[in-house]
């Protein structure tokens, strides 16, 4: 029963276990991965003879409980807050130890020891181990560390310039403001030390590379035929290499006039909202310690930007459009924030999304690979109808609304399921949204067979939207709809609960239906059976 969270250990006695120095070790390792707990007076497995498995539980004396927990958090560096128990089971006491997860700080032993748990065993870390756990830390901000750059000479002139600039316009400022006050207030320095965030954003490209390290950053586009249209390769501050990018974005970027249902509207080849979400996440969650390059690649139809360094602080490919925000860099975050180049509510990726979504475009696709992380986004791609209510209804649509223009797109018909299924990662209570996306939009209504529940287009917009039939359903449809939201409002209930849902006369015409639904379940039988969704 041992696991990564789960450690058994067996001790002579109480002053034996006070005097483990392995107790530490276990300790710091259960810590340093999710929290757990280490379980006192269980003999190893090979310490039992022919199989007689009961001889396991040795148990221990009963210890001072708080005397225990301060012993062993003496062993550790820092003292975190464990907790000790004893247990008494089958007429033996037992000692529990209660292991928290610390996602601040590492936790080592006294000695110097910073253990990991690996499956059931632990072991000391290795200095490369420690270096890539420390950057995992939701506390360490590389881009606020100090450096010994010089505030006169290591900063470039002409970006600090127009930042100032900026600076000044945005908060209508009409004095101006001392350098030293400027960088101070937009957190480039610290104390009047340039931090490693502040010569990253302003600094001079011979500064960077001294102090900080040889970053570079690349900007392709290779056309459909192949020609490598642009294929530049720089170095510098990241206010001049935000603009760099953008200017090459613009170039390869244009609009293209289309027409639909009588309806004139033009379309961007590519998003510059969505790229900018992008490519500013790109900058501000790399990670600087790592080698590699921030690059753009725009190839046939596809945009790709890849930023050094895997995904930090619990956030994955998966959960990203909701997770919480997590910066990297924190110090270099707020500077961008300054600018409102960065999103403080972090809602970027959500806004790269809707800005897809609006054309016809798939959501962005976010993935770990080799060490960096990447976003994949669509270009030229689009489905007009969706374009012109998108346009119409910039405002009032957001993602379940796009979601669902797209898929009922030319095939007329999508699976509530299926919806509920890619909203889960993108928005809370996808079922609620999908009812009042349904409710938003003039030509598509929910409707249900045995089958389930789906979206369909209403018969006068079958043109619109180019499906060339339409979703047949029978005179129940409604029923299926009312039952399927009672169920998901309620979860398990009773045949009795579901009769007045379905206005039936019968209760057997109720047994029947709920019968032949495919999306539901009974369990149990008889009076006390409850039925659920599948």
């Amino acid at each position: 029963m041992e696991s990564e969270s789960i450690e058994f250990k067996c001790y002579r006695d109480v002053k034996a276990l006070h005097n483990a120095k392995d107790l530490g070790e276990e300790i710091s390792a259960i810590a340093n991965v999710n929290g757990g707990s280490i379980v006192i007076g269980v003999r190893d497995s090979s310490d039992v003879t022919h199989g007689n498995w009961p001889d396991q539980l040795v148990g221990i004396q009963p210890v001072d409980e708080i005397e225990t927990q301060e012993r062993l958090q003496g062993k550790l560096q820092p003292k975190i807050p464990i907790r000790v128990q004893n247990v008494a089971f089958g007429g033996t006491t037992y000692v529990l130890i209660r292991v928290p997860h610390r996602s601040d700080t590492l936790v080592s032993t006294t000695s110097g020891k910073t253990c990991i748990r690996e499956g059931r065993s632990s072991r000391p870390m290795s200095p490369g181990e420690i270096e890539n756990a420390v950057k995992s830390l939701t506390s360490y901000d590389w881009s606020a560390e100090p450096t010994n750059a010089d505030v006169n000479t290591d900063i470039n002139h002409d970006a600090q310039s127009e930042a100032l600039n900026d600076f000044c316009e945005r908060r209508d400022i009409s004095h101006s403001l001392t350098s030293g006050d400027f960088l101070e207030a937009i957190g480039a320095t610290k104390n009047g030390q340039l931090t490693k965030g502040g010569l990253l954003f302003l600094g001079t490209e011979s500064a960077i590379r001294d102090k900080l390290g040889d970053y570079e950053y690349r900007f392709s586009w290779k056309t459909l035929s192949g020609q490598l249209v642009i294929n530049d390769v720089w170095a510098g501050c990241l206010w001049d290499t935000i603009k760099r990018a953008k200017g090459h974005f613009a170039d390869c970027n244009s609009e293209k006039a289309y027409s639909y249902e009588d309806r004139e509207f033009k379309v961007p080849l590519l998003d510059p909202i969505a790229f900018h979400e992008a490519y500013l996440n790109a900058l501000v969650h790399r990670d600087y310690s790592s080698e590699g390059m921030v690059s753009v690649t725009f190839a046939g139809k596809r945009i790709t930007i890849t930023s050094p360094g895997i995904f930090f602080g619990g956030v994955t490919a998966d959960n990203i459009a909701m997770h919480e925000p997590r910066h990297r860099n924190k110090s270099l975050a707020r500077m961008l924030m300054t600018y409102h180049l960065v999103d403080r509510a972090g809602m970027g990726v959500l806004r790269m999304g809707l800005r897809s979504l609006m054309y016809g475009r798939a959501f962005p696709e976010f993935r770990e690979d080799s060490e960096s992380v990447e976003v994949v986004m669509e270009g030229e791609y689009l489905r007009p109808a969706v374009a012109v209510l998108a346009i119409d209804n910039e405002e009032h649509y957001g993602i379940p609304e796009l979601l669902i223009l797209n898929s009922v797109f030319e095939d007329g018909v999508v699976s509530v399921n299926e919806l509920i299924r890619r909203l889960t990662r993108l928005v809370d209570d996808p079922w609620d949204h999908v009812q009042n996306a349904v409710d938003a939009i003039q030509g598509v209504e929910l409707c249900g067979t045995r089958d389930g529940i789906f979206v369909r287009v209403r018969s006068g917009w079958l043109k619109f939207f180019k499906c060339p039939t339409l979703f047949r359903v029978s005179s129940t449809s409604k029923k299926h709809v009312d039952l399927f939201t009672f169920l998901k409002k309620h979860g398990s209930v009773s045949s009795a609960d579901i009769h007045p849902i379905l206005g039936s006369a019968h209760q057997s015409y109720t047994s029947r239906f709920l019968a032949e639904a495919k999306y539901t379940k009974r369990i149990g039988n008889g009076p006390s059976s409850r039925w659920s969704l599948t």
